[in-house]
């Protein structure tokens, strides 16, 4: 009796143990994340477009299909970065990446090739351009 209730001790801790190890994981950024949210990482992110007051920059943007992309948000309200044409965004819908919250970075790969609007779908007078070969 006495070796069957040390057995079911060390499962549990090891259990526990795990489970402690996944929550850690993920509090450090080490753990799976979901591509639109994921941090980006300099090497791999061919472009960054920062929105401001002032709108998207750079206006225009060139890139390869198959990069990615960061969308940056350094403005005090959320933003909403999206396909033209407006308010249907369908032109390439690798660009509809819904809302980026002030200060948050979001990465997107895009995959369609030629030269797409997008706006920000909370102000579509912001627009901006990228091209991609």
């Amino acid at each position: 009796m006495k070796k069957s209730n040390m057995i079911i001790g060390l499962v549990v801790l090891a259990i526990a143990v795990g489970g402690v190890f996944l929550l850690m994981s993920k509090k450090s950024g080490t753990g799976p994340t979901s591509p639109s949210t994921a941090s980006s990482n300099a090497s791999a992110v061919a472009a960054t477009i920062t929105y401001s007051k002032s709108g998207f920059s750079p206006a225009t943007v060139t890139v390869k299909s198959g990069d990615t992309v960061a969308i940056k948000n350094a403005t005090t309200e959320d933003m909403q970065l999206a396909s033209n044409p407006h308010p249907v965004h369908t032109d390439d819908t690798d660009l509809n990446v819904g809302s980026v919250a002030p200060g948050q970075t979001k990465t997107f790969t895009v995959t369609k090739k030629g030269s797409f609007g997008y706006h920000n779908h909370v102000d579509p007078s912001d627009t901006g351009k990228i091209v991609i070969e």
